[in-house]
């Protein structure tokens, strides 16, 4: 990864604080310098009331009302939320795959499983920067692409080719260009 990462503002929301204080010293090495921490999701919601991040890291399960996957839903749904279109990396030890499909149905956009190492830390960043996925609205669904890849053999109804030639519901890059600089 050959990226300055010493701009990027990240947030990590774990309520144990070794978990937290592990993430932040795998994130400064690779040059990010700004990391707010919060150990909840309410104290997390306030500092992005406030504030803008690049990247947010949060855990699963964590003290107070609201654990990891309220907390990515209010982010991605909820308008007082200014980083609707923020990469949320789930850090968890919870890889069970219906918890990571879970997880991605939130609009989690990308997970890293308990115990990690700097590598695989390094890796997230890169796709997060390198591959951004499409985000897509829908009746019960905001958040980025759930589909990883696209399927050469495919030969089932393509409802979001349809949706998309329609003008429905689904954000190109220009739209969330768009909505970006609106915020």
């Amino acid at each position: 990864m050959a990226y300055k990462l010493n701009n990027v503002a990240v947030l990590v929301v774990d309520s144990n604080h070794n978990h937290m204080q592990l993430i932040k010293e795998v994130l400064r090495p690779l040059g990010v310098n700004r990391i707010a921490e919060c150990t909840n999701a309410k104290d997390a919601i306030t500092y992005l009331e406030t504030n803008v991040v690049d990247i947010i890291f949060t855990e699963w399960h964590m003290d107070g009302e609201m654990d990891g996957l309220g907390f990515v839903e209010w982010v991605r749904k909820n308008p007082a939320s200014k980083n609707v279109f923020v990469p949320i990396v789930m850090v968890t030890a919870q890889s069970e795959e219906w918890k990571v499909m879970k997880a991605r149905d939130v609009g989690v956009t990308e997970f890293l499983v308990k115990p990690f190492s700097a590598k695989t830390m390094a890796r997230r960043i890169t796709v997060v920067i390198e591959y951004p996925r499409q985000f897509v609205r829908t009746d019960d669904f905001f958040g980025p692409d759930r589909r990883r890849h696209k399927i050469s053999n495919y030969t089932g109804e393509e409802r979001r080719k349809d949706m998309l030639e329609k003008g429905d519901q689904q954000m190109d890059e220009d739209a969330v260009q768009s909505l970006l600089n609106e915020l």
